[in-house]
């Protein structure tokens, strides 16, 4: 695949998740001010323990579909049938782990009837994705998206159903599960145009399970890395601290994604991309990030407060602060996303596994010590310290297995600049958020200018490829 085509497919892709990111933005909205700093404590306590075990069904059968198909478009036929009965047996079963798992924990902040109901949407929104991994796999990204915009658009209007009829957290869980019932014919019918009958030969579900054994562990590991602070906070602090934080993590949810989002459509071209070609395009994708990720987390850190206040209101103002902490763990997610993909695309799973478990290790230990003092200050300072670490271990094995180091000055220049932009946006706050925002986001990207990490070439060439992007229709 060529660069012009990895560039379209990412741009359409991201235009279609920002606007999907914006429906979830606006969903978590619609429920934070239908409920109240409380009772969302508890709604997001109940879907925080849910999503604690939300990679554990997917036993790496995703990615193991998409690199099948990827590398043999025939096999997507046998594969998907294979893939779909498994994540069914799997959904069934990681949904009686959460509600056993919630029955057993020694405090009870919300009803069992919340967790359950947690649970089935989550196990019932896995079964669509291996008709979503098979578009991945053929670079389907259009698509993809358009199956998430269109879930995503009936869940919002559900929820704003529920909210005008005066619903409850059980309310607002049992439209979760209707969309996610939807979502599996939505998936299946997306997919269904590439799943032709052929001669690739049978796939098992036991085959599956034995190719996807590392890509399951680290499913787990990502799983719990991930919620675990949410989880502890429910456990360690209480319903209040749980909401403001669920809170804070919205926007920054976003960047993650979005990040996640740009970093997973380089899958299926690393898969193909042979030597030098690969590590090329790795090195170019891993630099726009590093400079974009500190622009983004300055925006957030900036206005963090009347963001807050904006969306969820006053009474949510003591978010802001973990917001702005927040902002900067989701930059360094974006240093390393990149090279997590290339290392599961060039079969060195195993040693990312290894980074991860360290990361779970690191996030567990740093909750556990900080949150009982800090509340949730402290599992935000500590999500921020396990994904630099992350960050940091990512640049090494960059290095030594990809043979794409970053380099120094380039690593020197960004990080002087993001820290110029945090003195200014620190020594202007009194003059008001959006000033000392605007003043801290030129300051950063006159620095890139002025040392050279980023040209006006670069700029005219990336937006080229946005252009490109647009009159050309997407792939789905």
């Amino acid at each position: 695949m060529h660069e012009a085509s990895y560039s379209r497919e990412t741009t359409w892709i991201l235009l279609s998740r920002v606007a999907g990111y914006a429906i979830a933005l606006a969903s978590s909205v619609l429920v934070a001010r239908a409920l109240g700093v409380e009772r969302l404590g508890q709604y997001a306590y109940a879907m925080g323990l849910a999503a604690f075990f939300g990679l554990l069904p997917n036993f790496g059968i995703s990615t193991v579909v998409t690199r099948a198909v990827a590398r043999n478009p025939h096999a997507a036929a046998g594969i998907a049938v294979a893939a779909v009965r498994l994540q069914a047996i799997l959904a069934v079963g990681t949904a009686v782990v959460i509600v056993g798992f919630g029955a057993i924990l020694p405090e009870q902040p919300v009803p069992l009837e919340f967790v359950v109901l947690a649970a089935g949407q989550l196990a019932l929104g896995t079964v669509s994705w291996p008709y979503l991994a098979v578009l991945g796999g053929r670079a389907q990204y259009g698509r993809v998206a358009l199956v998430e915009l269109l879930t995503g658009t009936a869940g919002l209007l559900l929820l704003a159903v529920v909210a005008v009829a005066g619903g409850g957290v059980a309310e607002f869980l049992w439209a979760h599960v209707a969309v996610a019932g939807a979502a599996i014919a939505v998936a299946r019918w997306m997919a269904a145009p590439f799943l032709f009958a052929s001669d690739a030969g049978p796939c098992t579900m036991g085959g599956l399970l034995r190719e996807g054994l590392p890509f399951s562990a680290m499913a787990v590991i990502q799983s719990f890395y991930t919620r675990l602070d949410v989880v502890l906070l429910g456990q360690l602090s209480s319903p209040l601290a749980v909401g403001l934080y669920s809170v804070a993590y919205k926007p920054v949810n976003m960047m993650v994604n979005v990040g996640a989002t740009a970093s997973g459509t380089l899958f299926p071209f690393i898969v193909q991309a042979e030597g030098e070609e690969g590590g090329a395009r790795l090195s170019r994708v891993a630099r726009v990030f590093g400079v974009a990720a500190p622009a983004i987390a300055l925006a957030l850190s900036g206005l963090s407060r009347p963001l807050i206040e904006v969306l969820y209101g006053a009474s949510y103002a003591d978010a802001a602060p973990l917001l702005t902490v927040l902002a900067w763990s989701a930059a360094a997610y974006w240093l390393y996303a990149p090279v997590g993909i290339a290392l599961q695309a060039r079969g060195f799973e195993r040693w990312w596994l290894a980074v991860l478990a360290g990361g779970l290790a690191l996030n567990a230990t740093g909750n556990v010590l900080t949150i009982p003092r800090w509340g949730a200050l402290g599992a935000a300072a500590t999500m921020l310290m396990s994904e630099a670490a992350l960050a940091c271990l990512g640049a090494l094995l960059a290095g030594r297995l990809l043979g794409t180091a970053p380099s120094p000055a380039i690593l020197s220049g960004i990080a002087g600049s993001a820290a110029a932009g945090c003195a200014v946006l620190w020594g202007l706050r009194s003059a008001g958020a959006i000033a000392a925002t605007a003043a801290a986001l030129a300051v950063y990207g006159g620095l890139l200018l002025l040392c050279r990490v980023v040209t006006v070439e670069d700029v005219a060439k990336a937006l080229g490829r946005f252009r490109e992007a647009f009159v050309s229709a997407p792939s789905g």
